[in-house]
């Protein structure tokens, strides 16, 4: 799995999908209409990469074959918590719906991970909703385990 930087307009498609996919999290998850996730989800977008492509410490990828063909996304984070070690956070890995369960997820994790052992990264973190089943098995089959819970109740 290669991954290669985005240009400027692979960007902005790949912040409209992101953007997207997030406000439907936020509508199935905590019940607001879909303007209001959709404006929700906006506002955490560009409050995180307020510099958009060149927000410092965030990197956006095509995932490609090694043949070149394209088959997702990857938003990843360089996040510094002092005195916590440094982390590489995955914002958002998308395989295109054409690729899905060809194993082309793990092998986009096991990049990633190189990409943060090159840099001097050991620890990889990423949310993910607790509805999205085929994501927390391929994140469990990869080795991450979870490390926080947030839980929560409609009255």
């Amino acid at each position: 799995m290669r991954l290669i930087p985005m240009s400027a307009a692979d960007f902005r498609a790949f912040a409209a999908r992101s953007v997207a996919g997030y406000a439907r999290d936020i509508v199935r998850t905590y019940g607001l209409p879909e303007v209001l996730a959709f404006e929700s989800a906006s506002a955490d977008f560009n409050d995180l990469v307020a510099d958009g492509l060149e927000t410092e410490g965030h990197y956006f990828y095509c995932l490609c074959t090694d043949e070149g063909v394209e088959v997702g996304s990857l938003w990843l984070g360089v996040v510094e918590d002092h005195p916590l070690p440094a982390k590489l956070f995955i914002y958002d890995l998308e395989i295109h719906q054409a690729f899905r369960r060809q194993g082309l997820g793990r092998q986009a994790l096991r990049a990633v991970e190189s990409w943060g052992i090159e840099r001097g990264i050991r620890r990889l973190e990423l949310n993910v909703f607790a509805d999205n089943h085929g994501a927390r098995k391929l994140y469990e089959t990869s080795g991450l385990a979870v490390s926080e819970v947030t839980m929560g109740k409609d009255f």
